[in-house]
């Protein structure tokens, strides 16, 4: 299913980013800009946020990019959480009137219920969980899933960032693979790793592009965590823009590429990187 001539040439491009940028990329993900604002009110606690509202974050009627933000606003007006059920009651308010996380609302709510002992130790203990394996592992086992579904890698994800905003480094985190949404579904599709549609990627193949994106990650030298931001922020709008034509496509992930890591990442290569991320059109 895999086409690891396909996986070599991604890698191969993405060798060509230099670790400062990805460094400058994640400073510049609105996501992180939330996580700050988060950890600027909540302090360590802030750990438990962002993990809660990454358990959540499926199925959303606004970009990611956006919802965070909203979330963010919400966040930090609120009082801190003391205890595992005072969090998950406050997201709870938060689903009733959020504008980006409508759907299957009692779903999530019931998601949040059963994950409320992890939450609750990672309010109490937020420097046990900078291992981010050991994150991964309880959340999986309290929440009966498999370790590389989507919300709980990404969990893991926004949990760096939270730490990273405190300035603490974590461990555990060349372990963690990117986190599979349909953006990265589509990624998958059109970069040729897996010849298959958008739909059938996030679907049927879930985890061979997971096992791709991995191959990936080692292939080029970039950790997966790291790996989702350089590949996922400028394929913003990637479904419009390809309506409009795989070349047009390509440049505006360059230069959102670019934009992103504020000129480290020269026009050339971000173009290089785009002609393979973006190699064909996932739809024809």
């Amino acid at each position: 299913m895999l086409d690891e001539s396909r996986i070599a040439a991604v890698a191969s491009v993405l060798r060509n980013i230099p670790a400062s940028a990805v460094e400058v990329i994640e400073l510049n993900d609105p996501q992180y800009a939330a996580i700050k604002k988060l950890v600027a009110v909540h302090g360590d606690r802030a750990v438990a946020l962002a993990v809660a509202n990454a358990l959540i974050s499926y199925r959303l009627s606004l970009p990611g990019e956006k919802y965070w933000l909203e979330f963010a606003d919400w966040g930090s007006r609120i009082p801190t959480p003391s205890a595992g059920k005072e969090l998950v009651e406050a997201m709870k308010a938060f689903l009733a009137e959020s504008r980006g996380n409508r759907m299957v609302v009692q779903q999530k709510a019931r998601r949040l219920e059963r994950a409320a002992p992890v939450l609750e130790r990672v309010l109490r203990e937020p420097g046990r969980y900078r291992d981010l394996g050991v994150l991964v592992k309880e959340l999986a086992g309290v929440l009966g899933a498999r370790p590389e579904e989507k919300t709980i890698v990404f969990a893991a994800k926004m949990a760096y960032y939270a730490y990273r905003a405190l300035g603490l480094e974590v461990a555990g985190k060349n372990e963690i693979p990117v986190p599979l949404d349909r953006r990265m579904a589509l990624l998958t599709s059109a970069s040729g790793m897996i010849n298959s549609t958008p739909d059938k990627v996030f679907t049927r193949y879930r985890l061979d592009a997971v096992r791709a994106w991995q191959k990936v990650s080692r292939e080029s030298g970039i950790p997966a965590l790291h790996l989702d931001a350089v590949v996922w922020l400028p394929a913003h709008g990637i479904e419009r823009n390809l309506r409009r034509g795989l070349e047009y496509a390509r440049d505006e992930f360059a230069r959102r590429l670019v934009g992103y890591s504020k000129g480290i990442v020269d026009w050339n290569t971000a173009r290089q990187v785009a002609g393979q991320i973006i190699y064909r059109d996932p739809y024809s």
